[in-house]
């Protein structure tokens, strides 16, 4: 019985030493909320560099994207993103012109114009138009319609306002001969020179002047040919 009560004190006596004191409750519960509590209202640690700095969120990372997604490159406008005559683009415009005949004041013409333009590169376009014209003459008045072929060159641009040359032909058809001594048939070579300026919203208010030349090119027996100076107004949008 001796020799049993030696063991057991001497078993238990190793046992204190080798195994781990079972912490307490409260040191266990401690450690536990420490655990669970969030991440930013946890103290941070002062041994690394960026330890004051507040934790980067997926949110805070999904807005900083979204920022950089949303801000406009500063070459493009409002309607297309692209800059006013870039490559590519296309525009269309309404114009009222109104013209005075150089040799005889007394003829006159009235047009109402629709046009479109491709740019096929930049500053530069392929601009039809089509007119509805009223034309007053000595003898008889007339009036008729006209598909004008012309191209546009944006020469100089500024911060909402570009210069432009324009050129082209077309072919006009009326009910009575103009000039009154010339024919019902006549080509329109013409050019000039006009203004763009941006008035919002990529609108563009246009200004313009034109030799408008009318003839047949000899087709007829008389030719003729009237000579006037054209000035245009109107609006040039985007599609």
């Amino acid at each position: 019985m001796s020799i049993t009560l030696i063991l057991s004190t001497t078993i238990a006596t190793s046992s204190a030493h080798t195994l781990p004191a079972t912490p307490p409750v409260a040191s266990v519960r401690a450690a536990l909320a420490s655990a669970m509590e969030p991440e930013e209202d946890r103290t941070p640690r002062l041994d690394v560099p960026w330890a004051d700095l507040p934790p980067l969120r997926i949110s805070d990372r999904s807005s900083w994207l979204q920022e950089a997604t949303d801000t406009p490159d500063a070459s493009s406008n409002h309607a297309g993103n692209k800059s006013f005559g870039a490559e590519g683009t296309t525009r269309w415009s309404i114009t009222g012109n109104w013209g005075v005949d150089t040799k005889d004041s007394g003829n006159k013409e009235y047009g109402l114009g629709l046009g479109v333009q491709w740019f096929l590169v930049d500053d530069f376009a392929f601009a039809p138009e089509i007119h509805l014209w009223g034309f007053s003459q000595d003898i008889e008045d007339a009036f008729g319609g006209s598909l004008d072929l012309l191209f546009q060159w944006h020469i100089l641009k500024g911060e909402g306002w570009s210069f432009y040359g324009d050129f082209g032909c077309g072919m006009l058809g009326t009910n009575h001969n103009v000039p009154a001594d010339g024919s019902q048939f006549n080509f329109t070579p013409q050019a000039g020179v006009g203004i763009t300026l941006d008035v919002g919203q990529d609108r563009r208010w246009i200004v313009g002047v034109r030799w408008h030349h009318i003839s047949n090119a000899s087709l007829y027996q008389n030719n003729p040919g009237r000579d006037s100076v054209m000035v245009y107004t109107g609006l040039s949008l985007p599609f």
